[in-house]
This record gives structure tokens, sequence and C-alpha cells, in this order.
């Protein structure tokens, strides 16, 4: 490719970046440390940014890339590829500006990334994961082709449509499963404990994403658990709360937010209308500090307690809803103290397919309060063990006498918390091996000492039964709603 052709391709593409710089760094709000939220989140996918070429913008100040791509084309020993360097570069402007919220999606990476958050699939109905460059099966989603099949978690799926899958990577697995609805596909898997492999044709459907979960835990009593907020999340909730309003709900109810990061901004505001009594919900800030909008509710107040769970990794949108509820003393907010994350994100439009994940907005709470980088402080703080709250994503592989390190620290967690080991050190070791075969007798399994596939989907489902009977922070919120002094006025820190 010669120069002047380079100049010409790239000329737009390489003015955005270096505007970006100048028009977002003082934009940016601090975040605090530890595990990122959801890095699309708030993404109202109605409000699109289009970026349009501007003429003549920092064309002094792009010399020295100019200079720098030259000298790399004209004269570096080894063949490059133009496509990307220049990907390379406007990644590297984005890891400048320090914001982890702030995201380049190339045109596969954006492709994964609207059918993430439009709802529904075409697939089978299934979560994978990665293990020692093998397929599991994490999870198979109720009422789906994978349930009605005998897909079971634990599987391993060795092909796909006669593509081994060992080894190929995540990306390449998703993409052989999923498929427009009414086509099928051939699958064979290993499953834990079976000699033979098992072979499985599977009718794809369009799968409904499930973000909203309820169900009436006492006579009155009712719980809805939203795990993110996607483009049907406020549908699903209002249906789940109008069905628990004509099952009786009265005494009160509970509102899971635990490790729900986030998600599509005008979503959370939809649920809120639902909660909140009229009045403000949030109000969202410009660059400049300017009021943008106000959002308001008009709902009536609830005539029961509402009780919100929340914990360290409830940010973003969650974070919108529990604040909002809080501030107009509406709800009573029980947990840990929230991630802290007020910042709204829209998508920029790029040539060739690309995109850019841009912070474009801060929001407040109802009180003007910051909550970013701060978090929302409930008002009852409540402890949870932690290997219950993360246990299920926990799938290490193989372990054994000998092993070391931190998933054998949190096997020993696990068992520690099932009642089979006193203490956690990391090592495994002769008395963890008596552990888990004490458990696997437990199970109904064979007792070999070894953590694996089989013993892995035991464990999982034990947990699922001891995490609800062990919820410290649900069964706080049911002491809670319980009590009959605590009036119809809410909100605040005690």
């Amino acid at each position: 490719m010669e120069r002047t052709e380079i100049k010409m391709l790239y000329k737009w593409l390489v003015i955005f970046i270096i505007m970006l710089i100048g028009t977002n760094a003082a934009n940016y709000y601090f975040f605090p440390g530890g595990a990122d939220p959801d890095p699309v989140a708030d993404e109202d996918s109605k409000t699109i940014i289009r970026y349009e070429p501007k003429e003549r913008m920092f064309e002094s100040e792009t010399a020295i890339f100019w200079e720098a791509l030259e000298s790399i084309n004209d004269h570096y020993f080894y063949p490059v590829d133009i496509d990307e360097l220049i990907e390379g570069a406007v990644r590297g402007m984005i890891d400048t500006l320090d914001d982890p919220q702030v995201r380049f999606y190339d045109p596969g990476e954006l492709e994964e990334f609207l059918l993430d958050t439009r709802g529904s699939y075409g697939g089978v109905g299934i979560r994978v994961i990665e293990t020692d460059e093998e397929i599991i099966v994490f999870e198979v989603f109720p009422d789906t082709p994978a349930e009605r099949s005998g897909l079971n978690p634990g599987d391993l799926i060795l092909e796909a449509d006669g593509y081994t899958l060992s080894g190929k990577g995540l990306e390449r697995a998703v993409e052989l499963l999923r498929g427009p609805s009414d086509t099928s596909v051939n699958v064979k898997i290993q499953r834990p404990g079976a000699e033979d492999p098992i072979e499985l044709t599977i009718t794809r459907e369009e799968i409904q994403v499930t973000t909203v979960f309820s169900e009436m835990l006492d006579e009155g009593l009712g719980y809805i658990n939203i795990t993110s907020f996607e483009s049907n999340t406020a549908g699903e909730f209002i249906d789940s709360f109008h069905d628990l309003e004509q099952k009786g709900l009265n005494k009160g109810l509970i509102l899971d937010l635990r490790n729900n990061r986030g998600g599509q901004f005008d979503q959370a505001v939809a649920v809120a209308k639902q909660l909140v009594p009229e009045g403000e919900i949030a109000r969202l800030l410009e660059r400049d500090h300017s009021v943008r909008e106000v959002f308001h509710s008009s709902a009536a107040e609830k005539p029961y307690l509402i009780v919100v769970l929340i914990n360290a990794e409830s940010a973003s949108a969650s974070e919108l809803l529990a604040g909002a509820l809080q501030d107009r003393e509406a709800a009573y907010l029980v947990g840990k103290t929230t991630y802290g994350k007020a910042s709204v994100q829209r998508r920029v439009d790029l040539s060739g397919g690309n995109a850019l994940m841009l912070t474009v907005y801060k929001y407040l709470t109802p009180s003007g309060s910051n909550i970013d980088k701060h978090g929302i402080t409930p008002d009852f703080k409540v402890d949870m063990p932690e290997i219950l709250s993360y246990y299920r994503y926990f799938h290490p592989g193989r372990l054994d006498v000998g092993d070391f390190g931190a998933d054998v620290e949190m096997l020993q967690d696990i068992l520690k918390q099932l009642g089979y080991k006193e203490e956690s050190t990391g090592y495994f070791d002769e008395q963890t091996s008596q552990a888990i075969s004490d458990f696997q007798l437990d199970a109904g399994i064979e007792p070999s000492g070894v953590f694996d596939d089989v013993t892995w989907v035991e464990l999982r489902q034990a947990l699922d039964i001891v995490s609800r009977e062990q919820d410290e922070q649900l069964n706080y919120a049911r002491e809670l709603i319980g009590k009959t002094d605590l009036g119809n006025k809410v909100g605040g820190n005690e």
C-alpha cells in the first residue's frame, strides 16, 4: 500500500481518535478498583451517535502519528498489516483515557455485543465455559431445546456439526452452537461418569434471555431477582410484578439486585417507574455538569414494605434503581456497599462496521448524591459468605492431591461451607481428599477423593440448596418485613 493511499484511507479515523482525547478526557470520572462492571452497561440502543468527519481538525497534532506509521511501513524489517496497526492505535487511544467503560468493537465484537443486548438469540439454550481448552456446559436454561434434548451442566462438548471444539476457543464454540431458529446442530458430548460419548441432534430456537425471576416466598411476601438490565427487562419485571400482585402481594416485596452489574439505563428507569413513588428517579448531567434530563415516576406509594438486596457487584443501572428507592424513602437497602458507577455510555458507529462505546453522561440520585466511586451504603449492613455469592462461577477442572493455589482454596471454602472441612490452606492435601470422598459418598457417587466434573455437578447442586438456606441477607430482609414497628417511612442509614 502506497503512502498516499494510507493517508487517504485512514485520515478521518485517526483525526477522530485524536479528537477523543480532547473531548472526553475531561469527562472521565474515576472508578474504584476491583472487577469492572459490564463494559457495555447503560447503552440505550435507541440513541446511537453517528460519527461525521470534520475538516482540518488536529492536523498539526497528527504529524507524529503519520511519521511513525510511515516509518514502520517503509523501514520495519518484518511484514506489517496496516489495518492492524491502525486498530492498535485506536485501542491505544482508548487505553489512554483510563476509563474501563470505554471500549472499541471491531465488526465481529460489535455483532456479538448486539446479540448479547437485544434480549434473544438463535441457539440451543446453554451457557458454556472453557476449561483447560475444553468446552463445558455451565448452565442449561429451562424450557429450551438443550433441556429437552437432555444436555446437563458438566457435559463436555466434543464436537458441533463435526467440528472438534477442543483447543478452538470459546468464541468458535458459540459460533457453531448459535444459528437461525428451526435449524439443527449435531453435538457429540462426553458426560461425566459415562464411558462412551453421546450424540445429540438439537433444533435451535429463538432463545429469550431471561433477566427477571420471581416467586412468592410466603403468603403475601414476594421476591423478584433482576440479574441485569437488558432490552426486555422492564417488560419482564412488569409481568412478574403484576403476577405477584394477583397472587396476593400485600405483606412486602424483596427486590434482589445482588451481582447485577448494570445494563441499559432506560430499562432501569422503566422499572423504577413501577416502584418509586411519584417524583424524581434520577437526573442526567452533561459534560459541563448542566442537567440534561430529569426522570420522574408517577407511581403510587406501595402499601407494603420494599427491601432491596445489594452487594459490591451491584453496579450502574442497578445502583440507579436502588439509589432512587433509598433517596425517595420507598425501600430499605440490605447488604453491602455497591460498586459505585454513575456514568452512562453511548455507542458511536464508525466506518467499516467498527464502533466505540463512550462515556457521555453522569447521573445523580434524587437527593443529588454522586455515587460514582463511592457506591450506595445500605441501611442495614449484612455480611454474606463470599463463597455463596460466587460459587456458580467456580469450575477449575480436575483437582487432586498435590495441587495448590486459589482454585484449591476456593474448593476448600466450599467444603467448609458445606460442613466437610474446617480450614482453607490452598493446598490439596490428604485431608482435602478425605473431605471430597465424604461429600462424594453423601452425594451417591464414587468416593475417589479427586475433584472432577461429576463432583462439580453434585457440589453445585448442593450449594444451590445451601445458598438459599444460609442466605443471611435474604433472611434478614424477611425478618425486616416481618417487623411491625418500622412504620411506613423508610430510608437513611441505620
